[in-house]
């Protein structure tokens, strides 16, 4: 099934596994927000058979059995290794990039430790690779 997503998608497998584990899990959030939407205005009988929440939980149900299922076969591929090969990839192209930048600016001993210190705390302090994203430089 990944391999038939990847060639529609033109996506690797891995990609494939992991969109399938992500779409599935906002699936799961989204019947569960409707659940508990309907249980704020209906009270909890909603979610009994043949009321209103009923399908929406059967939904949910039925969508967590996708998830762990997609989950697992994400596992099984290795996709958390790759993940974290493609993490370490990108980390030394950084370290890299920001050493041939401190080379170029041919700053004295001193002022390139002072800058490996200033790169080093600035790393430390972001939350997220998205902070990289909201906050550039």
């Amino acid at each position: 099934m990944a391999q038939e997503i990847a060639r529609e998608l033109d996506i690797s497998p891995w990609d494939a596994l992991l969109a399938a584990v992500r779409i599935s899990a906002f699936k799961v959030r989204s019947y569960e927000e409707q659940v508990a939407r309907l249980v704020a205005q209906h009270g909890a009988d909603c979610q009994r058979p043949g009321e209103l929440g009923y399908a929406w939980v059967l939904l949910s149900q039925q969508e967590r059995r996708h998830l762990l299922r997609a989950a697992k076969a994400a596992v099984d591929a290795g996709v958390a290794e790759r993940m974290v090969r493609q993490v370490e990839l990108e980390g030394a192209v950084i370290v890299q990039v920001l050493g041939a930048a401190l080379d170029a600016l041919d700053l004295d001993p001193d002022r390139r430790v002072l800058a490996h210190s200033v790169i080093h705390r600035e790393l430390l302090a972001l939350d997220s690779p998205e902070d990289l994203l909201e906050h550039p430089g």
